[in-house]
């Protein structure tokens, strides 16, 4: 399975997804923190003056970071569907905030950020559905942009069961990577897995979150880089 092909199908999958979504104006009165999400974000937004969201879709958690946090400052989020970050921009102007980015882009673009240049990282769902050429990548990058004890929010898909990957009949691409009809869908290592990625970083908050009604929660990894 090409890294190109990996690539197009999933822009094309999330440009559809956020085709037809329709942008609202968010105040901080508007959000319920009510989710172990929002209460990491709350800690993310209470604790980073600079905040960068990877794979950020339309924005939603950086903003809510920039809301509710006490120290955010700054927020710069990128994607490689436009169409989420045009959803993203309109947010921001409805909303009237100021110091949110949002560009167009794929992992490459970490590379041309500075070495520690923000000491809040988030990364929602990202790193366990490309293969290992690409996450590794991206983590060897946030490692470098993130500052001495800065945080690192990750959010995982749950840890698909052997029994799990049976039913949804996925194709093993390598060691515990899967497509489901030539689709690439799961890096699925284990936690402890993840975090061994990870050396120089202390978990600070190890949670679960609700994504969907009858499905396993979704992991949040709360980590600081040690200085």
């Amino acid at each position: 399975m090409k890294k190109e092909s990996i690539k197009e199908q999933v822009i094309s999958f999330w440009n559809s997804h956020f085709q037809n979504l329709q942008p609202m104006a968010i105040k901080k009165e508007d959000i319920i923190l009510d989710t172990p999400l929002d209460e990491c974000l709350q800690i993310l937004g209470d604790e980073c003056s600079e905040v960068l969201d990877i794979a950020c879709g339309n924005g939603l958690c950086l903003i809510e970071t920039k809301l509710i946090g006490n120290k955010t400052k700054k927020g710069l989020g990128f994607d490689t569907s436009k169409n989420a970050i045009e959803n993203a921009k309109e947010i921001v102007h409805l909303s009237n905030l100021d110091n949110l980015n949002f560009v167009t882009a794929d992992e490459g673009f970490l590379s041309s950020l500075e070495a520690n240049s923000y000491d809040g990282i988030f990364c929602s769902n990202f790193l366990d559905v490309v293969p290992d050429e690409i996450s590794l990548k991206v983590i060897a990058n946030i490692k470098r942009i993130h500052k001495p004890n800065g945080l690192l929010l990750l959010k995982l898909n749950f840890h698909l069961s052997y029994d799990l990957i049976a039913k949804l009949r996925m194709e093993k691409v390598t060691d515990n990577c899967y497509a489901i009809n030539g689709v690439f869908r799961a890096n699925n290592k284990s936690t402890d897995e993840w975090l061994s990625l990870f050396d120089g970083y202390k978990a600070i908050k190890i949670t679960g979150f609700q994504r969907a009604p009858n499905l396993p929660e979704d992991r949040l990894l709360l980590i600081k880089k040690l200085s």
